[in-house]
């Protein structure tokens, strides 16, 4: 197999595995998920059959166990430096906290375009708050919810996923960015 094979198989893998992490993650959030319905007391609906096994007993199951105090705040140290260089228009810096399977698919400009044009509010944020970190040991990659905060008042949310590499932890992307309230 080829060099570039292999390279585009790993991004690949990743890509997938970030999918899993964020649907496993986004069950454990309490984050509020937008134009969820709501069933009304005493009307829930029958349970037709109950769970036994995996619907495919071949696949693999996901463990994830809390993030280690330590492993917490070197995500923490990530998100924040990222986010710090985001506020002084250092992009180039900002993306040196990208994995490198990110950088690899998506060049500087375009990670410029996506901060500028969908993540504006990351560049303005006074504080961050950082909630449910996540780890999966195989591959080392986390989860971890952070709430960004504009004059005292938390107005964002987003779930990272994370790799950790021979750096450090680095980000691996970023859900969408969903307002929770609003700033003064």
């Amino acid at each position: 197999m080829s060099e570039k094979s292999v390279t585009n198989l790993k991004v690949a893998v990743t890509g997938f595995l970030f999918g899993l992490v964020i649907l496993v993650a986004s069950a454990c959030s309490p984050i509020p998920p937008q134009d969820q319905a709501t069933v009304p007391q005493g009307d829930e609906p029958e349970q037709t059959q109950t769970p036994e096994e995996p619907s495919n007993p071949t696949e693999p199951e996901i463990t994830t166990i809390d993030c280690s105090q330590v492993m917490q705040s070197g995500i923490e140290t990530t998100i924040d430096a990222q986010t710090s260089s985001f506020a002084v228009g250092d992009y180039e810096l900002a993306y040196s906290y990208a994995s490198p399977s990110f950088q690899a698919s998506v060049p500087l400009s375009r990670f410029i375009d996506i901060i500028q044009g969908s993540y504006g509010p990351l560049i303005n944020s006074t504080a961050l708050g950082f909630e449910n970190c996540l780890y999966y040991p195989e591959p080392e990659i986390a989860a971890i919810d952070v709430r960004f905060t504009e004059a005292g008042v938390t107005v964002y949310a987003l779930r990272y996923a994370m790799v950790e590499t021979d750096l450090g932890w680095r980000v691996d992307g970023a859900g969408a960015l969903e307002e929770i309230g609003a700033g003064v």
